[in-house]
């Protein structure tokens, strides 16, 4: 009986750690670091995919248009205007009017090709987006 016992302490602790080795971070990617300096330029898009907390989305509808992150710490993208700042890990936040923020988070810089993933809330509505860009420096 008592081995029977250890069988199953065993088996729950491999359950156990296969089960947490499972888990996705998929909902909070990690960045890697970038500098101000790295980023800073005209980017054009050239993949997107996004959807939102009303069911919609879409695939390279954003494809051609450019962001320009300013060294003053200003940009525009899409019609809106942000103030940006860079924290460590990649992480990139936009504020913008009418509590519009975004964070996103740079997962690769190479060759002058940003790959990102991002989430966009605002605070005056219950409105939600996320997605992913490409981004080719100009």
């Amino acid at each position: 009986m008592k081995k029977l016992k250890n069988v199953w302490l065993f088996l729950s602790l491999v359950l156990m750690v296969a089960g947490l080795a499972s888990c996705s971070t998929e909902n909070d990617p990690t960045g890697v670091e970038v500098s101000r300096e790295d980023i800073i330029g005209t980017w054009k898009v050239t993949a997107n995919d996004w959807s939102d907390s009303e069911g919609d989305s879409g695939r390279n509808d954003h494809v051609g248009r450019t962001l320009t992150l300013n060294s003053d710490g200003t940009t525009s993208f899409q019609g809106y205007q942000y103030r940006w700042t860079l924290a460590s890990g990649g992480v990139l936040t936009l504020s913008g009017n009418a509590g519009l923020t975004v964070k996103v988070t740079i997962l690769s810089l190479e060759n002058g090709v940003l790959k990102a993933t991002y989430f966009s809330g605002s605070s005056s509505e219950a409105y939600e987006v996320e997605g992913n860009y490409t981004f080719q420096r100009m």
